[in-house]
């Protein structure tokens, strides 16, 4: 259960990193620069790190839920 909760601890740093970052890029491209690739690519950030984000928690739940099951087997 550590485990768990070091990947969950780390895993919400890393994509909150990443989904800040592409907000900022997101907002810098669409109010100040005239550069919509700036745009572009904040929004590609933010939705890449959800989606890594709601993976990193699917893997954990399948991953408690196994060891449960396995636990009430033996």
């Amino acid at each position: 259960m550590k485990t768990n909760n070091k990947l969950l601890k780390g895993l919400s740093l890393f994509c909150g990193t990443l989904i800040t970052i592409g907000a900022l890029m997101f907002i810098y491209g669409y109010f100040v620069s005239a550069v919509p690739i700036v745009t572009a690519i904040g929004i590609g950030l933010a939705r890449g790190a959800t989606l890594i984000f709601i993976m990193g928690l699917f893997l954990v739940a399948v991953e408690d839920n196994t060891n449960n099951k396995n636990r009430k087997e033996s």
